[in-house]
């Protein structure tokens, strides 16, 4: 579907694509249908289609999520059916997913569309054409149930966290009914710790996907209790600078959270962050919560950014007054007004 989008981005029909690519128009057909899965090309292949597609004029943005759209795909492959290969070579085991592996993986479960759809011109479309990635009903049921049998998956070693809490999270913005269990040593963060440690992120993947099911209480109790520590304070900042982009290398498991000299602004993280402030997102009050932190330590973005800084002032004044954050949000949301305040003094 992304090769698909970035095409027609070009203006490209399948037969003029074809040509360029020097291949017959059936294996653009299945590129795009999925009967020739995209994964199975070499990297040179991949870098080729890229290339091309660049030259063309196609959106560098949809381009440059042709690999990501691989990773989703092998993530959906992976959980259709149960895994037999051992658990640590699934491929929700194999690095940290970001915002836009996300995306893409739940645009194929739910049908939400990813925000850079809006971005694209729209297209006029010849006869029946899907607007998403298509998956069999009874495809979708068992990725569904395998979403739920592996975010309960209990582990003693850390090495297994990161696959129990991504499928969790996961499940949660799919949309499932049937909430997972939290891990018992995960439980302690919903009452207090002092120190970060991989159940840190997998008690925050569960108060995450508990809330997109419609249950913000164990998001707020995660909030008043789990970052008491610098390390935690730490985790919340980076893990949400690599969830933007603002990190932009590939993790393979969450020890970077509280990794010493990380180097981010947070050019990314604010604006993504305050179009999130809206009373109806189902993770309002840790977008407040993670909001406070980064202006806490990076004041200068309310100076550089001032369009997003505009958005903060009118969006702060109808959250206070609101009955649909938590009574440390509209804490935190003072205090933010206050630090703006104090900034335009200056």
């Amino acid at each position: 579907m992304v090769l698909k989008l970035a095409r027609e981005s070009a203006g490209l029909s399948q037969e003029r694509f074809a040509e360029v690519m020097d291949c017959g128009v059936a294996t653009v057909q299945g590129w795009e249908s999925g009967r020739r899965q995209l994964s199975a090309v070499s990297l040179v292949q991949l870098n080729r289609i890229g290339r091309t597609l660049l030259r063309l004029r196609a959106s560098a943005e949809v381009v440059a999520l042709l690999p990501v759209s691989i990773e989703a795909d092998l993530i959906l492959a992976g959980a259709t059916d149960p895994w037999t290969a051992g658990l640590e070579q699934h491929p929700l085991n194999g690095g940290v997913i970001d915002l836009r592996i996300t995306e893409l993986v739940t645009w194929a479960l739910s049908g939400a569309a990813p925000r850079f759809i809006d971005r694209l011109r729209p297209k006029t479309r010849r006869g029946p054409s899907p607007s998403r990635p298509e998956i069999g009903a009874s495809d979708r049921q068992r990725i569904q149930a395998n979403l739920l049998e592996l975010s309960e998956y209990e582990t003693g070693a850390e090495a297994g966290v990161l696959l129990r809490r991504q499928a969790c999270f996961l499940a949660g913005l799919s949309g499932l009914d049937a909430p997972a269990r939290l891990s018992t040593r995960a439980s302690r963060y919903l009452v207090s710790s002092d120190s970060w440690s991989p159940s840190w992120a997998d008690a925050r993947s569960y108060v995450v996907s508990r809330a997109y099911r419609g249950d913000p209480e164990p998001l707020r109790a995660f909030i008043a209790s789990a970052h008491p520590s610098d390390d935690c304070e730490s985790a919340a900042l980076n893990y949400t600078a690599y969830w933007v982009g603002d990190l932009s290398d590939r993790e393979g498991d969450d020890s970077f959270m509280v990794r010493r000299g990380q180097r981010w602004r947070g050019a990314r993280m604010y604006p993504h962050l305050v179009e999130r402030l809206v009373d109806e997102h189902p993770l309002i009050d840790l977008n407040i919560h993670n909001l406070w932190l980064l202006l806490r330590s990076q004041r200068g973005l309310v100076i550089d950014d001032q369009a997003t800084t505009d958005l903060l002032l009118g969006r702060i004044e109808a959250l206070v007054d609101s009955g649909r954050v938590s009574r440390q949000s509209r804490v935190e949301l003072r205090s933010i007004a206050e630090g703006l305040s104090d900034l335009r003094i200056r």
